[in-house]
């Protein structure tokens, strides 16, 4: 409909107009270097317009020739460019800074000109979030496309952010619904469900993460310790955690068998009483490369006096590996729950020594 309207105004005009420059199509003289050179200006305008559009097309044959298609010519869009590049290098450094206002206002101006506008946005909209602007990272994500994962993410990772974990979880859960799945939304959603305490949703999706490989193998060998034993611990204090669940049957048997599920298990026996049987179960499941992403669980579970084979199990493996920290740090939770104080103090004592970030 726009373009009807503004072709009849062309056409109206040309009616209006054509007469008067036929009947009067004016008069042009130019003298030059001896020459002169006589045309109406109907006439000038045409030789004008037909030079242009020439140079116009001798310009791209040259930049094309010279594989120059990226080089503008035009000087104001050379400068936009130019301060948008400075822009965008001034927010990268300030986002690494964490000088979130900055960042987002350096992003923003960015984006004026210029490639990557897509990243720009999204780092603008962090940076936005971070600086305590929801309004205008809201609007920054408005501006993505709908079935961006980048925007997908983001409004996940704000509501995370923003304490809201269950309005989170059923975000990314309609999203996880249409394969294929994009991985980075996969580990936010288990993310999710470990805020927001649904341990057996946790579970299942533990479970979808093995079985669709969310995470590489070493990832997931860490993640693992992230996720089972505090799920296991909490499921088990709420209703008594039963192996015969069908949240727990559906996990691959490699994941049932890990250590890390072996931990959790270990810790709700412990909880319930049976110290012995949670030595017993550590003892058999965990290795000494387990030790490690173990220590941070391992630490809470209360044996009491129920330490005597996880004790020599460690003290074997300090004769290979004197200088390991994490082995003395265990030694002294050891100490600690038989009661023995000073032994458990010489023995952080080493553990901090050849492991000083322990805590």
């Amino acid at each position: 409909m726009i373009k009807a309207l503004i072709l009849i105004a062309v056409l109206a005009l040309a009616m209006f107009v054509g007469p008067v420059v036929t009947n009067n199509p004016g008069y042009i003289k130019l003298v030059l270097a001896g020459y002169v050179i006589e045309m109406t200006a109907l006439g000038f305008a045409i030789v004008l317009l037909a030079a242009l559009l020439v140079l116009v097309i001798a310009v791209k044959v040259v930049k094309r020739l010279l594989r120059l298609q990226h080089v503008s010519f035009n000087f104001f869009r050379s400068r936009r460019e130019r301060k948008a590049r400075h822009a965008f290098a001034n927010g990268l450094h300030a986002y690494a800074r964490r000088q979130w206002p900055q960042a987002a206002g350096q992003l923003q101006q960015a984006l004026q000109a210029g490639d990557f506008n897509h990243e720009k946005r999204l780092l603008a909209a962090y940076a936005a979030f971070y600086a305590g602007d929801t309004t205008e990272a809201t609007r920054l994500i408005a501006e993505l496309a709908e079935d961006d994962p980048g925007r997908q993410y983001l409004e996940a990772d704000i509501l995370l952010h923003q304490g809201h974990a269950s309005q989170a979880v059923v975000h990314l859960e309609a999203l996880l619904l249409h394969p294929p799945v994009d991985p980075a939304l996969g580990q936010l959603y288990l993310r999710a469900l470990q805020q927001a305490g649904q341990w057996q949703s946790l579970l299942a999706g533990a479970g979808r993460a093995a079985r669709d490989h969310w995470f590489d193998r070493a990832s997931w060998r860490q993640q693992r310790f992230a996720i089972y034993p505090q799920a296991i611990r909490h499921l088990a204090a709420e209703a008594g955690f039963d192996q015969q669940q069908d949240y727990w049957q559906s996990l691959p048997a490699k994941e049932r068998k890990s250590a890390a599920a072996a931990l959790g298990l270990a810790w709700a026996e412990a909880d319930a009483g049976q110290a012995d049987a949670a030595e017993k179960r550590l003892v058999a499941a965990l290795s000494l490369t387990d030790i490690a992403a173990a220590w941070p669980h391992l630490r809470q579970i209360r044996l009491g006096r129920s330490v005597l084979r996880l004790r020599k199990q460690i003290q074997h493996w300090l004769r290979d590996n004197p200088t390991n920290g994490y082995l003395f740090a265990v030694l002294a939770y050891l100490a600690e729950q038989e009661g023995e104080q000073q032994q458990a103090q010489q023995a952080w004592q080493k553990a901090r020594q050849y492991q000083p970030e322990l805590r």
